[in-house]
């Protein structure tokens, strides 16, 4: 008879026991779906928001006291610790959120595989510490890789914890403990960046942000751990996450080879430039998908046998979270030469250029995230493998030979060939993959399009008058921010007043 620890409510309580049955773990009612989708959002909304708050502000802080250089040597190591973090994983969690019904021991078994997966992680990233530090030729990085290792397995505790509480859709638990992790890492790393750590801070950072959010989840989610189990129906989760984890893999590739290429090239200092503009372009994103993708994926999963249903809710939330992420990012375009120097400083100016291209896959990054919500959903894991294989593929071809050219043509490549070719493609992949019609999704959708135009053009005219002008610095900024908000809402209460009155609404109105 297997023991078994138990984590429920608020404090940790660890009980042995020799249980009659192991159970199940809670899933959503279908009726109650709806209600928690709304509910879900406004706390997704609130994490989000929080988080990226509080790591923008920190950003902005240590933008001024630590180097480029400093940004571009943990970047080094961040992207090969991004690639494994895809491992850490192994797509468990999505396995724990999909799965229509799901038992303790299952649950459990994916704990300790979770776990394991980063013990091994961190001991590869000592071993391969002092290659990494001989490929880019600096030898600060053996420390870092190694340190930054023993984040995978902090990962590794919270990871099913978290997937637990995604799974019941328990948003507001989720949200208190990412806020409290990220909070404890932004004071983390501006103290140590204050006491001179130098690079050391954004290390300190990443430790302190996931040990946080490891002791945080264990107690917080009511998990049940066992000890591990065989013919439990363990292996049907561990294939599908598996196809999830090199899926994963390649979409890593797409969305990395370019910051390898340009640390190889080029070096830490333009890597750093690179970075910070890849970091402000995926800033829309995080705040619209990043709000939704949690709360879209449980509540399609929960009702996926209902293809009419599944349709209509799919094509609400794309259409809801094109319509805050896409005017977002077209503004932080708009506006990129005030906002770099706002944020990071005068020394930080390379970075619009490389900003302005990446602002392509800005815009239209929601297309890309809301299609993973249908490979993820409808179970169709092997062709979400074959489409990032197809995309990893064209775009790593891209890069390699655009490389040599500098880090404002991968920049350039990226724009298009990411922005424009391949998230057309994974639109098209996933509509064909989930049996949903890709012409209603694109009448759904297609309102928010002259919006995105003429809010647009309201802010360059905006911007030529002020120039004409010659109006100050901050007082030209204010004003585009305000034209661009004002001209978008005008606009969008004409083109989608069905939309905003039926669908955006309810949610800012819903109870706690």
């Amino acid at each position: 008879m297997p023991w078994y620890i138990q984590f429920s409510g608020q404090a940790l309580m660890t009980k042995i026991k020799y249980p009659a049955e192991d159970g199940y773990v809670a899933s959503v009612d279908k009726a109650d779906v709806a209600s928690k989708a709304r509910k879900g959002i406004k706390w997704s909304a609130l994490q989000i928001i929080t988080r990226n708050v509080l790591s923008l502000g920190t950003t902005a802080v240590l933008a001024r006291l630590l180097s480029p250089g400093d940004f571009g040597l943990v970047g080094m190591v961040a992207t090969l610790t991004a690639l494994l973090q895809v491992f850490s994983d192994m797509g468990l969690s999505w396995a724990t959120i999909q799965s229509q019904q799901l038992s303790k021991a299952q649950i459990s078994n994916l704990f300790w595989i979770n776990t394991g997966v980063g013990a091994l992680l961190w001991g590869f990233c000592i071993l391969a510490a002092p290659g990494i530090a001989d490929f880019y030729g600096e030898q600060e990085l053996v420390g870092i890789t190694v340190a930054l290792g023993g984040g995978f397995l902090l990962s590794g505790f919270a990871a099913q914890p978290i997937a637990l509480l995604n799974r019941t859709m328990n948003y507001k638990t989720a949200a208190k403990i990412e806020v409290f992790a990220i909070m404890a890492g932004a004071i983390a790393a501006l103290v140590s960046a204050f006491l001179g750590f130098g690079y050391w801070a954004l290390v300190i950072q990443s430790l302190v942000n996931a040990a946080a959010r490891a002791l945080l989840a264990l107690p917080m989610s009511g998990i049940t751990i066992l000890a591990p189990r065989q013919d439990v129906g363990t292996r049907k989760l561990v294939t599908f996450g598996g196809l999830m984890a090199i899926s994963g893999l390649f979409n890593y590739l797409a969305c990395s080879l370019d910051s390898v290429l340009v640390g190889k090239y080029w070096g830490t200092e333009e890597l750093g430039f690179y970075n910070r503009a890849y970091f402000l372009m995926l800033l829309p994103s995080v705040l619209s998908s990043g709000v939704l993708t949690k709360v879209m994926v449980s509540a399609l999963s929960a009702i996926k046998d209902d293809q009419e249903r599944f349709a209509s809710v799919y094509r609400k939330g794309m259409k809801l979270s094109l319509f805050i992420g896409c005017p977002m990012a077209l503004g932080l375009a708009l506006t990129a030469d005030e906002m770099v120097f706002i944020i990071y400083g005068s020394q930080w100016q390379p970075t619009v250029p490389i900003f302005m291209w990446l602002s392509i896959i800005s815009v239209a990054q929601p297309l890309n995230n809301a299609s993973s919500w249908l490979f993820t959903a409808a179970g169709k894991a092997k062709a979400y493998l074959y489409f990032n294989m197809a995309a990893g593929l064209i775009l790593g071809v891209c890069f390699y030979f655009s490389a040599p050219w500098g880090t404002l043509a991968i920049a350039r490549v990226n724009g298009i060939v990411m922005g424009v070719g391949v998230i057309a493609l994974s639109v098209w992949a996933s509509h064909k993959a989930s049996g949903l019609s890709l012409k209603g999704t694109l009448l759904c959708v297609f309102p928010v399009v002259p919006c995105l135009l003429l809010m647009a053009f309201s802010v360059l005219v905006v911007e030529f008058v002020c120039e004409e002008f010659g109006l100050d610095f901050l007082l030209i900024l204010m004003l585009k921010v305000l034209f661009g908000l004002v001209s978008y809402i005008c606009f969008s209460l004409f083109f989608m007043r069905d939309f905003l009155k039926k669908d955006v609404l309810p949610f800012l109105w819903v109870s706690k």
